[in-house]
C-alpha cells in the first residue's frame, strides 16, 4: 500500500511539474551599443596640431581675397562641427577650389603656396569621399578632417613667410 502510495505520488508530481502550454521564450537580441558617427565639436577640438594664424599684413593682404574669407568660414564651421560644406556634392568643392586659385592675389600667386594650396585641395576631396561613406569608421573621419586642418594652416604659414621674406629687404653685396 506504501508503495502505491509513493507510486501515486511520484506520478502526480510529474504531471503536475509539466506544463502543457508552450512556453512562450522571448530571446532579446543582444543590442551592442553603437558608437555614434556624429561628430562632435568636443572631439574636434580635441585634435592637436599647429594652427597658424596670418600674420597683421597677410590679413591685410588676403581681405579683398573672398575665397580666401569663405574657406575660412568653412574652417571655422568646421571646428564647429558642422561637416556640411565637406559633405556636399564633389563638384562644389571642386569649383571651389578652382574659383580660389583663380582668384589668388598676384602678390600670393608663388610656386610654394599653390603646392600649399594643391595638398589643401587633396585633403579636403579625401574628407568629402571619407564623409559620404557609410562604412568609413569615425576615427579615419577625424584623422582626415585633423589633415585639413593641417593643410589649411600650412597654407596660412607660407602666405606669412612669403610676405615676411618679401618686409626684409636685405641688400645683397655687390
Amino acid at each position: 500500500m506504501r508503495f502505491n502510495f509513493l507510486l501515486y505520488c511520484v506520478i502526480c508530481m510529474m504531471v503536475f511539474s509539466c506544463k502543457t502550454d508552450p512556453q512562450n521564450v522571448e530571446i532579446e537580441p543582444s543590442v551592442e551599443p553603437k558608437e555614434s558617427k556624429t561628430i562632435t565639436k568636443k572631439e574636434i577640438e580635441s585634435l592637436k596640431y599647429n594652427d597658424y594664424a596670418l600674420s597683421n599684413d597677410a590679413s591685410k593682404t588676403v581681405n579683398d581675397w573672398q575665397k580666401y574669407q569663405e574657406l575660412n568660414r568653412q574652417m571655422e564651421y568646421l571646428k564647429m562641427a558642422d561637416l556640411s560644406f565637406f559633405k556636399s556634392d564633389i563638384t562644389l568643392i571642386t569649383t571651389f577650389i578652382n574659383d580660389f586659385r583663380l582668384e589668388i592675389p598676384n602678390a600670393l600667386s608663388t610656386n610654394e603656396i599653390n603646392s600649399r594650396i594643391t595638398a589643401l585641395e587633396t585633403k579636403m576631396l579625401k574628407l568629402n569621399s571619407l564623409l559620404l561613406l557609410d562604412n568609413i569608421s569615425k576615427d579615419e573621419q577625424i584623422k582626415a578632417i585633423k589633415e585639413v586642418f593641417v593643410a589649411f594652416s600650412n597654407l596660412n604659414l607660407q602666405i606669412n613667410k612669403k610676405l615676411e621674406f618679401e618686409a626684409n629687404n636685405i641688400l645683397k653685396p655687390n
